[in-house]
């Protein structure tokens, strides 16, 4: 912001209502070249930040809500998911091809940890039994279906100028738990640890008379 200022400054804007747009300095009627502030040298400005009560006064998490689609065999218990859809409440999205491309990859890894990643160990000799990913069962492409992202048009004037924050983790919370839900809905079993393998759910299978 101090930079904005000398910015304007040097250009002969009011800070107040200047707006910095593809390039250029404008305010009301009047632009001017964003470079033209840099001719007669380099243009330098220090702040500092204190740390206040925001955390305390306003919610600053990110918000989203993930629906998915499974189609369970009533015979062999397996399951398979065939849509999926986060919906991210993240502020500005500064770059909404990397952001989609993030939460897509959480939503696979959820996948995982909801159906078939488990380490399995070996008590007696302290030994991760699956310890390559030969054993370890990651999503690979057959197992992930249509996935769609949709960021909600929002901003957050209170979490930094750019008003934007992160979608790391609001990709990956929540798929699991969607997923169980859906496994409930469609079979009556409640899993309660995941991952929701078949041995958890062929017990409780629904009889097919």
């Amino acid at each position: 912001m101090k930079l904005r200022d000398a910015v304007a400054s040097k250009l002969g804007f009011n800070s107040g209502d200047v707006v910095f747009e593809n390039g250029q300095v404008r305010s009301g009627n009047r632009s001017e070249a964003l470079a033209q502030a840099a001719v007669d040298g380099e243009i330098v400005a220090e702040d500092s930040m204190e740390w206040g009560d925001l955390t305390k006064t306003h919610q600053q998490s990110t918000f989203g809500a993930h629906f998915v689609e499974v189609g369970v065999d009533v015979y062999t218990g397996e399951t398979r998911v065939r849509r999926m859809l986060a919906v991210c409440a993240a502020g500005r999205i500064l770059n909404p091809v990397t952001a989609r491309s993030q939460v897509i990859g959480a939503m696979t890894m959820g996948v995982g940890a909801a159906l078939s990643e488990e380490l399995a160990v070996d008590a007696g000799r302290g030994f991760f039994v699956n310890h390559d990913l030969a054993g370890y069962e990651v999503p690979v492409h057959a197992d992930i279906p249509h996935q769609e992202v949709v960021f909600l048009d929002e901003t957050d004037p209170y979490s930094s100028p750019m008003k934007a924050k992160g979608v790391g983790e609001l990709g990956l919370c929540g798929v699991s738990a969607a997923i169980a839900n859906a496994i409930h809905n469609a079979t009556g079993i409640r899993v309660r640890d995941y991952p929701v393998t078949l041995d958890k759910l062929l017990k409780g299978m629904p009889s097919l008379g």
